[in-house]
C-alpha cells in the first residue's frame, strides 16, 4: 500500500474515533482495516467524478467507435479512454450527449453520442490511486471514505449523516483552491446538466 493511500485510511479512522494503523499490509490484519480497504477506491471515484480535478484530468482527441450501436437520434458515438470515470469538456456546442455503454461482458464505460462525426476534442476525468490526489482532493476523500465505513466500522447513522456534510463541505473547499491553478484560455464546452447531476450525489 501506498503512503498516501496509509495516510487517507488513518484520516478517515481518526475520523471515526478509531485507533490509527502504521501498515495496511500487516498480517492478520485488523478488523477496522478488513472493513475500510473496500471503500477506498470507491471513495476515491465518488470524489473524482463530481469535478474536473486538475490531477484527474486528461485531454483526448477521439474518433467515432465502430463497437458502440447508433440510434436513430445520435448516428455516431464516443468511446471514452479507459479509466475514464467521466468527461467533462466537449469541443462542441451542441449536438451530443453523455451515455454510458454497456458492454457485452457486462462492464460499462462512458461514451458521447453525437449527431455528426468526425474528431472531437474532449477532457475527461480518469481514476486516479490515492497517491495521484492533490492534497485537497485528499482531504475531501478522507471525509467520503469516513462517512462510507462509519456503518460498517461503528454502525452510527448518525455519525455516518455527520460525515457526509462533511464530505459535501471539503468537496467544495477543493475546488475552490484547484479553481485556482490554471489560466486556460481556450475553454471548451462544459457539460453543465451532468455536472450538476454529479455535485448532487
Amino acid at each position: 500500500m501506498s503512503d498516501a493511500q496509509t495516510r487517507l485510511v488513518n484520516g478517515a479512522l481518526v475520523q471515526l474515533g478509531e485507533d490509527t494503523v502504521s501498515d495496511l499490509t500487516a498480517d492478520p490484519p485488523p478488523s477496522r482495516v478488513v472493513k475500510i480497504l473496500p471503500h477506498v477506491q470507491p471513495a476515491i471515484d465518488a470524489v473524482l467524478v463530481r469535478y474536473g480535478w486538475l490531477c484527474a484530468l486528461e485531454y483526448s482527441t477521439l474518433e467515432p467507435s465502430g463497437l458502440v450501436p447508433a440510434n436513430w437520434r445520435f448516428g455516431h458515438a464516443y468511446l471514452a479512454p479507459e479509466g475514464a470515470l467521466r468527461f467533462w469538456e466537449v469541443s462542441r456546442v451542441s449536438g451530443w450527449e453523455r451515455g454510458v455503454w454497456e458492454r457485452p461482458d457486462g462492464a460499462s464505460r462512458p461514451i458521447l453520442r453525437a449527431t455528426e462525426g468526425g474528431p472531437i476534442n474532449v477532457s475527461w476525468v480518469k481514476r486516479r490511486p490515492a497517491d495521484a490526489l492533490d492534497a485537497n482532493v485528499l482531504d475531501a476523500v478522507t471525509f467520503e471514505l469516513a462517512a462510507r465505513a462509519a456503518r460498517p466500522i461503528g454502525g452510527s447513522v448518525e455519525r455516518a449523516l455527520e460525515l457526509r456534510k462533511l464530505a459535501d463541505q471539503a468537496v467544495l473547499a477543493a475546488m475552490g483552491t484547484d479553481g485556482q491553478d490554471t489560466r486556460a484560455d481556450d475553454v471548451m464546452i462544459a457539460d453543465r446538466v451532468g455536472n450538476l447531476r454529479a455535485s448532487a450525489l
